[in-house]
């Protein structure tokens, strides 16, 4: 279908993703963000949704009619959606974890936020300029992403949930934005639900500005932890961009950064599993107290779910990223500090040493992180795993009567 171009449109902001950019179009055109979305064929108008998928990916036809309809260039439309970011990001990345649809992505252990959001207010605020104030500023790719915890710019802790109505922002029920069909919200207010408040359509949103609310206490009391988590992010978002470098250190070997963040993910679940193991490589005291209370949470959790049912999975338990981003930030420090390390056979042998006493406490879920896809060579010889060629599956593990 050959559709008319809008009479006017806007340029992508910084990292803007789809959701986001849908959002300040409706408001600088005056109608509602479903209205945009039927004419660029995102989604029908009468059922004001566009499916989750349109956050990640579009087909060649797709993409180039809402560029047409947006009047975007073919490379301004693509950098709105998140699955180009899997050139970097390991968990999005086709050939090293594949996934054949958004459902696949829908799992936290994935390490991305596709149902939801984070975001920084400071950001949301944008500028002074007569653009910034009216439409407010960018819903980054890059927050729905795990390892994205902290602003660098602003020196703040991302935010996961509405300050008012504590659900997580940019929580739909159906597609990617809720209550696409209303005309009169900000981008940068709440759009969840508020189910006791009845009395209209319009009074059962809740509608706080995510732009206001307590942001204003550092991210730690503490120098040291606020100085290395801050450095750690900067080092995560220059990893990330698309000027970054192509590879980074894992156990002193160069791999590629999509393969990096795999890494990173699978230690830090080992972390979890096998803590106070690592204790000795967080990098102050206050991030040790913060991995070490998600730990226990997370044991007490599969202790609850196996009180239940003794045959329930718990593995997602520990493979899921942290709910506050203090912890995501304190786990993936750590995990980069044993990464690192294990450039000489001391390094390597405590990232062994941390592999087998994850087996010895939870096998099942540490075999499990061991078979992951993408994981990079060098990571598995650490842990003391023989070494598989990329793409091909984990053999299945022989048992007592059948091993030769």
């Amino acid at each position: 279908m050959n559709r008319r171009p809008l009479s006017r449109s806007l340029v992508p902001l910084d990292d803007e993703s789809l959701a986001g950019f849908l959002l300040r179009l409706a408001k600088y055109t005056g109608c509602s963000p479903a209205v945009i979305a039927d004419r660029m064929g995102l989604g029908q108008y009468y059922r004001a949704a566009m499916p989750i998928g349109s956050l990640l990916t579009l087909s060649s036809e797709q993409l180039a009619e809402c560029a047409q309809v947006a009047r975007l260039s073919h490379a301004e439309m693509e950098g709105l959606l998140l699955a180009p970011l899997g050139r970097r990001y390991g968990p999005l990345n086709h050939q090293l974890w594949p996934w054949s649809g958004p459902q696949q992505l829908t799992y936290l252990r994935r390490w991305v936020y596709l149902r939801n959001t984070q975001f920084c207010s400071h950001c949301l605020t944008s500028d002074n300029s007569v653009f910034g104030v009216l439409l407010g500023g960018s819903w980054k790719r890059r927050w729905h992403l795990a390892v994205s915890f902290a602003c660098v710019e602003h020196r703040r802790l991302l935010k996961r949930n509405c300050p008012r109505c504590q659900h997580p922002a940019q929580a739909a029920r159906w597609g990617i934005i809720e209550h696409a069909a209303e005309e009169d919200l900000h981008p940068t207010q709440c759009r969840a639900s508020i189910h006791w408040k009845t009395s209209s359509k319009s009074g059962s949103i809740c509608g706080t500005y995510l732009t206001d609310g307590p942001n204003k206490a550092p991210i730690s009391s503490d120098p040291s932890t606020r100085n290395e988590l801050l450095a750690l992010q900067g080092r995560i978002d220059t990893l990330l961009s698309i000027n970054g470098p192509d590879t980074a250190a894992s156990c002193g070997q160069p791999v590629p950064v999509a393969q990096y963040f795999l890494d990173l993910r699978a230690v830090a679940a080992l972390i979890f599993i096998s803590w106070p193991q690592a204790r000795s490589s967080a990098a102050t005291p206050t991030l040790a107290r913060v991995i070490g209370g998600e730990a226990t949470r997370r044991r007490q959790r599969a202790s609850d779910t196996l009180r239940r049912a003794k045959s329930a999975p718990i593995g997602d338990i520990f493979l899921e990223p942290p709910t506050r981003p203090m912890a995501t930030g304190a786990v993936l420090s750590t995990a980069e500090q044993l990464l690192n390390a294990a450039c000489d056979s001391e390094g390597r042998a405590a990232l062994a040493e941390l592999y087998q006493q994850s087996e010895q406490t939870r096998p099942t879920v540490s075999r499990r992180i061991a078979d992951t896809p993408g994981i990079s060579p060098v990571l598995r010889g650490s842990l003391g795993l023989p070494v598989r060629r990329l793409g091909t599956r984990p053999r299945r593990r022989a048992t007592a009567q059948g091993a030769k």
